[in-house]
């Protein structure tokens, strides 16, 4: 069980930056809008600690913090964000962030942030589909849904050798 009450604000902040700071690139591929979604993120999380009741859930309860605040971030520049997708020509590096689950990142970067939020929930969380339509406050059928149509969109992009552009 993790114990928040030993931390101060500064020792949570760099305790979960890197994890918080990743959630939000992946769902909005743009260096600048993830670091604002991760600094509201954070003002976010620290209003709110003392609410949570479970400090075991921490962590998953900081990364839906960090997918809706990223999703919001999404909704609110989409015009401007598919713009500058396009200027970029957007390559995932995948040894930027050393990570292990590098060629998952890669495919998980091209799907929508509904889809990816579930996926970070269920598979880096390791949370349950129930556990993240409670956290959502979506229906299970709903978060069963997202799943398996991002995993078929990832599986899709897999074959045809990694292109991002894979038909719906």
């Amino acid at each position: 069980m993790f114990d928040i009450t030993g931390f101060n604000e500064k020792e949570i902040y760099e305790l979960f930056f890197e994890k918080v700071y990743k959630t939000t690139f992946y769902i909005l591929k743009n260096e600048e809008l993830a670091k604002d979604a991760t600094h509201d993120t954070f003002i976010k999380v620290l209003k709110n600690l003392g609410k949570i009741n479970n400090h075991s859930k921490l962590s998953a309860w900081i990364t839906t913090i960090a997918t809706r605040t990223a999703i919001d971030i999404y909704n609110k520049n989409k015009r401007q964000s598919a713009q500058l997708f396009e200027e970029e020509n957007y390559v995932l590096n995948t040894y930027e962030f050393n990570y292990e689950k590098d060629e998952i990142e890669y495919y998980l970067a091209n799907l929508p942030p509904e889809q990816k939020q579930v996926l970070i929930l269920k598979y880096m969380d390791d949370l349950s589909e129930r556990e993240i339509a409670k956290l959502l406050s979506i229906k299970l059928g709903t978060v069963k849904s997202r799943i398996y149509r991002a995993k078929q969109k990832m599986y899709r992009q897999y074959q045809s050798g990694g292109e991002s552009k894979v038909e719906e």
